[in-house]
């Protein structure tokens, strides 16, 4: 068994190998930083995974270890990683190298190509009745304050939900400059309008690879505006979205915590929900300030 690294350079993010077996991949291990909204560097993912077939022969351990060699040479202080709540074998490998554990999410599906949209025309109907709209981030092209008004939408929104640590969001140059550099994070992204003010959103994005698959990244309402079936009106903007463009899969992510997301993708009908844990583990104490 043999590890190749798979990055051009050691600075390249992310940074990955392959395990080899007889010339075929059985594994693959790497980090990369968390995300945007976490602008910390030093704080990174974990990615490791080995074939079923191929597990128990110490292929993940030498997987790590190689990560683990890596990280040692950087300024990268935290390391997380996702693990199914049922693979126990997972449980154990982490624990036993240190993790903790810091939050669970619900991870659930919604079969598109079954679902009727009629079951949420009367949340589109009642609300227009009192003046809420229903657009499409393009929709909006010519509203002179939408990038504004979206940006603040989608703070207030993100700082609602739930996260193991504090959320940094980009600036609003950013997020502008996200717009010409990653469109499709706006080309399924819906919002609802009320007498001019932006009041809530939803946002799916390509799920990977998997071309018949969306991921459901956020959907959130203006505190003020909850409890109306905005979330419900958006959801049928994006399934109708999903519908029209050949996604027969809609995935969602939800914390434990957010039990008012819980409760409307399982009334939507989404299913095959399995349990997700966020591990943790410090790699360097933090400098002074």
């Amino acid at each position: 068994m043999r590890l190749a690294d798979l990055s051009p350079t050691q600075q390249a993010t992310p940074v990955r190998w392959v395990a080899e077996q007889d010339g075929v991949a059985v594994g693959f291990g790497g980090y990369e930083p968390i995300g945007e909204e976490f602008v910390d560097r030093r704080k990174c993912q974990l990615h490791l995974f080995v074939s079923p077939q191929y597990r128990g022969r110490g292929i993940a351990s030498k997987l790590y270890d190689q990560v683990a060699k890596a990280l040692s040479e950087t300024e990268v202080i935290l390391l997380r990683v996702w693990a199914r709540q049922d693979l126990a074998e997972s449980l154990r490998f982490l624990t036993a190298r240190g993790y903790v554990e810091q939050m669970r999410t619900f991870h659930s599906s919604l079969d598109t190509s079954a679902f009727e949209l009629s079951r949420l025309d009367r949340y589109l109907l009642r609300l227009q009745k009192y003046g809420y709209g229903f657009k499409s981030f393009k929709d909006l092209t010519t509203d002179p304050g939408r990038n504004r008004k979206t940006y603040d939408l989608y703070c207030d929104v993100m700082l609602d939900i739930p996260s193991p640590e504090p959320r940094q969001i980009m600036s609003f140059e950013d997020y502008e400059r996200k717009m010409l550099k990653t469109p499709e994070f706006f080309s399924a992204h819906f919002l609802a309008l009320h007498h001019g003010q932006y009041v809530g959103l939803c946002i799916l994005l390509p799920h990977g690879r998997a071309r018949h698959e969306l991921y459901a990244d956020t959907l959130g309402v203006r505190r003020a505006y909850r409890g109306r079936g905005i979330a419900q009106a958006l959801s049928h903007s994006g399934i109708e979205y999903a519908k029209s463009h050949g996604y027969s899969l809609i995935s969602a992510d939800s914390f434990v915590e957010n039990q008012r997301i819980i409760a409307l993708l399982e009334n939507l009908g989404f299913s095959n929900r399995s349990v997700w844990t966020l591990f943790s583990k410090s790699l360097k104490q933090e400098a002074s300030p």
